[in-house]
């Protein structure tokens, strides 16, 4: 009998040593994490989001950005993303004002070029590794004005 408790006594350590390792090394969860900073004419923006569309479809990441300029990417609930190329979004906007007769304040005017919050314009594209990747993203508001026009000087 002690022989069997034993043996049963080894199995359930084994069996506890297992799952400790498990969850310290983590089961499935994000491959890659994503961080650095945004600025905009070399000054770091003070607040806004930052978006990562996968380039194949699949979920989206996104982190808001910190008065620093820093930013953390998740995916929902989850830290980090998968790895592949991702087009990304960064908008930044001044604070709302709220309406006189109350209800949700009106978006402020944007501080970043509205061509940054549009995939398809913002020129911004990046490969996410398996790991941690800093990306620091940098800004320029010359060259197009918020509509997206060249800006002309006459």
């Amino acid at each position: 009998m002690k022989k069997i408790f034993r043996s049963c006594e080894r199995s359930l350590s084994v069996v506890l040593c297992v799952i400790g390792a498990l969850l310290l090394v983590g089961c499935g969860g994000k491959p890659a994490s994503v961080s650095g900073t945004v600025t905009l004419d070399g000054k770091p923006l003070e607040r806004g989001v930052v978006g990562f569309a996968p380039v194949n479809g699949g979920m989206r990441a996104a982190g808001m950005i910190q008065s620093d300029g820093s930013y953390v990417l998740s995916t929902n609930r989850d830290s980090g993303l998968e790895t592949g190329d991702y087009l990304t979004t960064v908008s930044s906007r001044e604070p709302g004002t709220v309406p006189a007769q109350g209800g949700p304040p009106m978006p402020g005017p944007y501080i970043t070029p509205r061509r940054y919050a549009i995939s398809s314009t913002s020129g911004l594209q990046f490969k996410v590794e398996k790991g941690s990747n800093t990306i620091d993203i940098e800004l320029s508001s010359e060259g197009l004005d918020n509509a997206g026009t060249t800006n002309r000087k006459r």
